[in-house]
């Protein structure tokens, strides 16, 4: 506080540093109101830096992690070599796609069906033939058994009846077969090992296909073996 001074006649007497005092309170009145002022600007931008970083690290987050669902069965694909491609897809609405690289901790079995969270990195200079991901589990969600046939295999109908028909090695007795009840019947111009037809009965049989190699002109090039035969109805 400043003191009230007055001199010998009663009238009060203004103190030799009233004018510093005035001055140094005006400089922090100013001083604050400034402060104030900047703060106030600043405040908006602060909070927009603020949001902006955290969805920048919540979008870098979630590009860094994926779902995968993989498929029971592998298929055959072609990377630098001919090899065996994971089926995979993201969504289940989606085709199966091939999958030409490894998920680092995740252990394949066929015949099951899984759901996968992945993390996803990206490889500095990878190599021409290698993938510029890096894919690492992070979760198996779930491993659900599937029913597949085997890889090969495919259910034949066998009709009642054959029929004359003509291959390379001349005229012959053709099975009449077909996948689907829709279909018609084709002429099948091979045997399968294993299965004894009898005239007037359809049958309905699973059999084993296999590619034969350099095979001769005029026969067939994949081989059928019986598998199960699966019904046998007299007509």
């Amino acid at each position: 506080m400043i003191k009230k001074l007055k001199n010998n006649t009663g009238n009060p007497l203004i103190p030799e540093n009233f004018g510093m005092v005035i001055a140094r309170y005006g400089f922090k009145i100013k001083f604050m109101k400034s402060i104030a002022t900047i703060l106030k600007g600043a405040a908006p931008a602060l909070a927009l830096f603020a949001m902006t970083q955290c969805t920048t690290t919540a979008g870098v987050a979630a590009g860094d992690e994926k779902t995968f669902i993989v498929g029971p069965q592998t298929a055959d694909c072609t990377g630098v070599a001919p090899m065996k491609c994971l089926q995979v897809k993201e969504k289940a609405s989606e085709d199966w796609t091939n999958f030409y690289t490894n998920i680092e901790g995740f252990t394949y079995e066929p015949g099951y069906e899984y759901v996968l969270k992945v993390k996803t990195e990206k490889i500095a200079n990878p190599p021409a033939d290698a993938s510029s991901i890096k894919y690492t589990l992070v979760k198996q969600v779930s491993k659900t058994k599937k029913e597949t046939a085997s890889a090969g295999e495919k259910t034949l109908i066998v009709g009642a009846q054959t029929v004359d028909c003509s291959a390379g090695a001349g005229r012959m007795k053709c099975l009449q077969v077909k996948e689907n009840a829709s279909e018609n019947w084709s002429n099948f111009y091979s045997n399968i090992e294993g299965f004894t037809y009898e005239p007037g009965y359809e049958y309905v049989l699973k059999v084993k296909t296999e590619k034969i190699a350099n095979p001769p002109a005029d026969a067939s090039s994949i081989k059928y073996t019986l598998v199960e035969q699966v019904s046998k109805t007299k007509k």
